[in-house]
């Protein structure tokens, strides 16, 4: 932290007090450039011990960016975590998983991770900003909306009520808020 790095710090077996501690210990070096990884340390973690949820849980605690340190088997996890929040994916990679090692089994092969990568990139383009703008296919899609037509044979000075109009498609008419 003294040498005004980035600072990653994977929380693995740590408390909330340990994380604490440790940010701490970063501030008073006057480190604030911190990313935490969310970690499971089981070999491979299974998935219902991974509880994604720590990674918002985490951001919001401790005011840092987040990640995830991932140890379970393929990429959904990983691709998840992005879309919860996750700035950085720590993934155990091997050449062949035949050389063995006590990581081989849960790590990923290039092609693998390479599915990955392209995978959280994808995600990432979806999750985009947050808009409410409308483009040329949502504004075409708006005919399958619903308009308030009249449904009987009407002469000038009738009244409009609710028993002589309907709430039909297409939606090129008055919105049904109007009824």
């Amino acid at each position: 932290a003294s040498k005004h790095k980035p600072m990653i710090i994977s929380t693995g077996i740590a408390t909330p007090e340990d994380i604490q501690l440790a940010l701490d210990a970063c501030h008073r070096a006057g480190n604030y450039d911190i990313t935490l990884l969310h970690c499971v340390s089981a070999y491979p973690a299974p998935l219902e011990d991974v509880n994604l949820h720590t990674i918002m849980d985490m951001a919001e605690r401790y005011g840092v960016r987040v990640g995830l340190s991932d140890h379970t088997m393929g990429s959904d996890v990983a691709i998840a975590a992005v879309a919860l929040g996750a700035s950085m994916i720590e993934k155990h990679f091997i050449l062949d998983r035949t050389i063995g090692g006590p990581d081989a089994a849960f790590s990923m092969q290039q092609d693998e991770f390479a599915s990955m990568v392209q995978s959280v990139r994808n995600v990432e383009k979806a999750l985009g900003s947050v808009a409410y703008k409308t483009n040329p296919a949502t504004i075409k899609g708006r005919e399958f909306s619903r308009s308030l037509y009249v449904a009987e044979d009407m002469k000038a000075g009738d009244i409009i009520t609710e028993q002589n109009v309907r709430s039909v498609r297409p939606g090129y008419g008055l919105a049904p808020k109007f009824l």
